[in-house]
């Protein structure tokens, strides 16, 4: 990495520094009065230091990412309307500008970077498309206008990653934030008990979860889930500076990046966010196996360590706790709020995939469509979500196939360009780093499938920086053939994976019927002055849920679910036969009628059926099969996969192997 950061500013500069400093000032005294000379001094500093960081790329670069990663301008924005992302942006244009007059720095630019901007492009592209048909226009183009403001903030940052050529930089400078931001939480957990903020750096949320055994922490943000998948990007690039730290033998540096490793594991414990866990456990074993062999290596030794995290609690037992509640919860009222308002906020999305399956209702307007679709879909909550939770049922729901088609392309095309930096420099020291940015990135997009698109401009610091590590351009021919194939080999790997999965789910299970009916409770009497009231009670939360427990009878399979929302009891039963389905279904009705009448007499409550009986047909498995599937699915796609690369690596190194002229070189001058 060649280049130089001055110091010392030139006469010009102080020049500009005394004329925008200047100007801010005024600009302060104009807005907030004589009477704050705090917000004057702020702007005076803001005002100079906007002009020094202009003519230093590098640390324009290091202000941007700071500043975005630790959401310093919603921090900011609980104290007044502070112009802290419009200043940082301002710094990344005006050091762009600088940065293309001087020819060595603008010389490093390349095809990648158009490459880059094609794929940011085909994203907007399928967002503009869809907002043509939206079902609210004005807040589509809001949304359009966001989505441009952030894809431009990318652009910055990967055009002052590539004129830099400081990727490094970029992963220093997050795990230095994220780490020092999880140190706060920390120290408010053990020593404030949560009582202090840190002025917004250490927020506790409101939001609760079963089983949890701390205070929910989401740093700068207002949500624990989002904090947490801002943290699982800074896990493996901690780890690629610690392995960067000790190759190098510098103890110090070293003993400093094992600590912000484990600041950031406390923060991601202390996010208390399911989702957040299992992500970060994805994206460490990507990076262990995009990494070398020797890096692999350690992976393989470190995984009893992290099958003891799953014991700590609020670990192990609330992720054991999820699987059972979603796939074995026998009432609406026995699952994790949390985890039912999703399931809700998803079906209302995929149902409104299902009205508009190509371009959707128009980017940012699921919001506005939750009224028309959360009385319709299976789950009934009592306050339905504003956001679907699911990145990709949310653009399915607001772009339709094209906006996730944009989407996937944008995010993948991202990917391809490191896995063709790997295959192209599989020995290069800076493959740690390219394998961090590529579990960063799957980490974050396997989260997301639990969370909608907020907080979009961190996510893309880590994008930016791709094409800092972007393979030498042009890329050989050989080295384009050895992408095809080695693409190839996975993706045969992940069909293979999901074949076994289907075969194995498809042996251990068996097709059985299953008949459903919807009943409610009706006041027994006629209409008259205590009618409203009977209604009024069973409207409570408490009452049909317990009332499902009461008329269930244990020696039946038949299964009643509670819809305390809607006044619904579903009875559900499955038979090898329609017929033996529809007969358990009503007798179970039958006795509950029975055990109805016992516990309130023939004057409260009587069953009232609701519709007809449906039945259906399909395959019954149980979790545990499912899981068995997955694993053998997966473990033959991976066995498959290793077996095929290392089969084809044989045979090339038989060969003669191209050499590619490493990009980054990590010396820096100082003037």
């Amino acid at each position: 990495m060649t280049g130089s950061i001055r110091v010392a500013p030139q006469s010009g500069e102080r020049a500009a520094m005394a004329l925008v400093g200047g100007a801010a000032t005024v600009a302060a005294v104009m807005m907030f009065g004589a009477r704050s000379p705090l917000f004057a001094v702020a702007a005076l500093v803001g005002g100079v230091g906007l002009v020094y960081a202009a003519r230093r790329p590098t640390l324009a670069l290091v202000i941007m990412v700071a500043i975005e990663v630790s959401n310093l301008s919603g921090v900011m924005e609980q104290h007044g309307s502070v112009p802290v992302f419009q200043g940082s942006m301002a710094v990344g244009l005006l050091a762009v500008g600088f940065g293309l007059r001087d020819p060595q720095l603008r010389g490093r630019l390349n095809a990648w970077t158009v490459i880059c901007a094609g794929l940011l492009a085909v994203f907007l592209a399928t967002q503009v498309v869809a907002a043509i048909g939206s079902s609210n226009v004005g807040e589509s183009l809001s949304s359009l206008r966001r989505t441009s403001i952030d894809l431009l903030f990318l652009m910055l940052v990967l055009l002052l990653a590539q004129m830099t050529a400081r990727p490094w930089a970029i992963a220093i400078t997050m795990v230095v934030v994220l780490s020092a931001l999880s140190v706060l939480t920390f120290v408010d957990y053990a020593v404030f008990g949560g009582a202090t903020s840190f002025g917004g750096f250490s927020i506790v949320t409101t939001s609760t979860g079963e089983l949890v055994t701390t205070p929910r922490y989401g740093g700068p943000l207002p949500d624990s889930n989002f904090w947490g998948r801002h943290l699982i990007m800074g896990l493996p690039l901690a780890a690629a500076l610690l392995t960067k730290s000790l190759r190098a033998s510098n103890k110090v540096a070293a003993a400093a990046v094992a600590l912000s490793i484990v600041a950031l594991l406390v923060g991601i414990y202390l996010t208390q966010s399911r989702g957040t866990f299992v992500s970060a456990g994805i994206a460490m074993a990507v990076w262990f196996l995009a990494s070398e062999r020797s890096v692999r290596r350690w992976g393989l030794a470190s995984v009893p360590a992290v099958m003891a995290l799953f014991f700590a609690p609020g670990v192990g037992d609330r992720l054991q706790d999820m699987v059972q509640q979603l796939s074995q919860g026998d009432a609406n009222g026995h699952i994790d709020p949390s985890l039912l308002g999703r399931l809700a906020a998803q079906e209302q999305a995929a149902m409104m995939w299902e009205q508009r399956p190509y371009f959707g209702f128009g980017p940012g307007t699921f919001a506005g469509e939750v009224i028309n679709f959360a009385g319709r879909v299976a789950t009934a909550v009592r306050e339905p979500n504003l956001e679907a939770h699911n990145i990709y049922l949310s653009l399915l729901a607001e772009s339709g196939a094209f906006g996730l088609a944009g989407w996937c392309l944008m995010v993948l095309g991202f990917v391809m360009i490191l896995v063709m930096r790997i295959i192209a420099q599989p020995r290069s020291p800076d493959r740690i780093l390219v394998a961090a940015l590529a579990a960063a990135i799957i980490g974050w997009s396997f989260s997301s499938a639990g969370l909608h698109l907020a907080y979009f401009r961190t996510f893309a610091v880590v994008l930016a920086a791709v094409a800092a590590v972007a393979p030498a351009w042009p890329v050989a021919p050989a080295i384009i053939r050895r992408f095809v194939r080695d693409v190839g080999i996975w993706f045969l790997a992940v069909g293979v994976g999901a074949g076994l999965f289907w075969t194995y789910l498809t042996m251990n299970s068996s097709m059985v019927y299953q008949a459903t009916q919807h009943m409610t409770l009706a006041p027994a009497q006629p209409i008259s002055g205590w009618y409203a009231y009977a209604l009024d009670v069973r409207s409570r939360i408490e009452l049909l849920p317990t009332m499902a427990r009461v008329l269930h009878d244990p020696k039946s399979p038949v299964t009643i679910d509670a819809d305390a929302v809607r006044g619904l009891l579903t009875f559900t039963a499955k038979g090898d036969s329609a017929i033996e389905a529809r007969d358990e279904l009503q007798r179970a009705v039958a006795v509950s009628g029975t055990r109805l009448s016992q516990v309130n007499g023939y004057d409260q409550y009587l069953l009232q059926t609701i519709g007809s009986m449906q039945i259906t047909s399909a395959r019954d498995h149980t979790t545990t099969t499912v899981v068995a599937a997955v694993a053998v699915g997966a473990a033959g796609g991976l066995v498959t996969g290793i077996a095929l690369s290392a089969l084809l690596s044989r045979r090339r190194n038989e060969g003669s192997e191209p050499t590619v002229p490493l990009r980054i070189d990590n010396r820096v001058t100082v003037e």
